[in-house]
């Protein structure tokens, strides 16, 4: 029996998933951050971490608009120090129905208190959608 617990503990372990989809317009959205494979990932002040989308592009768009942000208890705050021109991480401009690579570095600042927070990544294109939005439980350390 113990055994059987086992088990189903490591298939729920292993397919946990990373992320929540919060509206993505794009195709076969992945998304993953550097370190974490488990929710809630851990972030340590004073670090940088890189976050990654993979996806398919849903329409032609020359820009990428990057949107990052904390929930804290049902109130939204910026990220702050976020480079918001998407295209400085990945190729621009995308062709629809092309795969795109998206690596960026985030720097996880001292000051923020230690937390746990939901930090919501989205990418939004030059018509105004998200290309990708993930919501990633996180726990500020």
């Amino acid at each position: 029996m113990g055994g059987l617990v086992l088990l189903f503990l490591c298939w729920a372990v292993a397919n946990a998933t990373l992320y929540q989809d919060c509206g993505s317009v794009a195709s076969d959205v992945e998304f993953t951050v550097e370190g974490c494979e488990v929710p809630p990932c851990v972030l340590p002040r004073g670090d940088v971490v890189e976050v990654n989308f993979k996806f398919t592009a849903s329409r032609d768009t020359s820009t990428l608009t990057i949107g990052a942000w904390a929930n804290i208890g049902g109130i939204e705050f910026p990220w702050e120090g976020i480079d918001t021109d998407g295209c400085h991480f990945t190729t621009c401009p995308i062709t629809g129905g092309s795969v795109v690579d998206w690596t960026m570095p985030v720097e996880v600042l001292a000051e923020y208190p230690a937390i746990n927070v939901v930090v919501t990544f989205k990418l939004t294109d030059d018509a105004g959608d998200p290309q990708t939005c993930a919501l990633l439980p996180a726990t500020i350390v």
